[in-house]
């Protein structure tokens, strides 16, 4: 009887033992869920975990674009040693980028032709191939950092930078997940746009003539 209790004593022991060191895993692997707050960006998202914004749009697959992610969204913050799909190349692969476009618009009296030649500046940290990067390039003087697009013009002007609902040639327009160039503006409400991750496709430039109206600016 004596040893019978021995035993039971020593294999409750082993089974506190297993149960700590279970608990002690889970405890590591403890799942990190961020719900995106209004003026979150993947970038901010990264640097407040520690990783980076390419770890965690390919570690969430219901994110289809790294510059676009909506308040209420949930993103999950990869473990630093979890090995992750490269989701960045496999979007890229599926539309292949081009090193240059052109494109043509026509003109209330006559019709010209622009051509891009994609070329990152220095000092761009957006992503290439997505309207922010291409914002930034034709903008080179507004900083990163200013979120996806939807909320540049909101972030702009908290940092000091003239906005508005008038358009201006030379000015960034913005709608809800989208950022633009302004070409030109003519006098009829409507304005010549080039975008890049548009109508034309991932990575292309293209341009449109669109309504000056429902969108806000970054002059």
């Amino acid at each position: 009887m004596v040893l019978g209790a021995m035993s039971s004593v020593v294999l409750f022991g082993a089974n506190t033992a297993s149960a700590k060191s279970e608990n002690t895993t889970k405890t590591k692997e403890k799942t990190i869920v961020v719900t995106v707050k209004a003026g979150d960006t993947l970038t901010s998202i990264a640097e407040k975990y520690k990783t980076t914004y390419v770890r965690l749009f390919n570690a969430n697959k219901k994110i289809l674009n790294p510059d676009v992610i909506d308040v209420g969204d949930k993103v999950r913050v990869p473990q630093k040693k979890e090995k992750l799909p490269n989701r960045m190349a496999e979007v890229a692969a599926a539309t292949p980028a081009a090193t240059s476009s052109s494109y043509s618009y026509q003109a209330p009296v006559a019709s010209a032709t622009y051509t891009y030649t994609a070329s990152s500046s220095s000092g761009n940290t957006y992503y290439p191939g997505y309207c922010t990067w291409y914002a930034k390039e034709k903008r080179p003087d507004l900083p990163n950092m200013l979120g996806n697009g939807g909320q540049w013009t909101a972030n702009a002007a908290a940092r000091g930078y003239a906005t508005g609902r008038t358009a201006r040639a030379g000015a960034i327009a913005e709608t809800p997940g989208h950022v633009m160039y302004v070409e030109k503006v003519y006098g009829d409400g409507t304005m010549l746009i080039s975008e890049m991750n548009g109508s034309a496709g991932f990575g292309n430039v293209g341009s449109r003539r669109v309504s000056t109206s429902g969108h806000s600016f970054i002059y």
